[in-house]
């Protein structure tokens, strides 16, 4: 299976923001993970570009935050 991904950016772009807030909160749900298991790893990160972000509580700090 191959994807369009420049195609999939750009129906999501025309989503409305009530649509776009509903896709953010299905990928933070329990639903995204059994569908990364079904499909894969690469799937799943592609789906990860469509979520909300963590609140800043959650978000990592430190070490932990920094790529090398």
């Amino acid at each position: 299976m191959e994807l369009d991904f420049q195609e999939i950016y750009d129906n999501y772009s025309e989503l409305t923001a009530e649509e776009r807030e509903v896709v953010r909160k299905f990928m933070n749900s329990d639903v995204r993970r059994i569908i990364g298991k079904v499909f894969g790893a690469d799937f799943d990160a592609a789906l990860g570009q469509f979520m909300k972000p963590l609140p800043e509580e959650q978000q990592k700090k430190g070490l932990a935050a920094k790529t090398i």
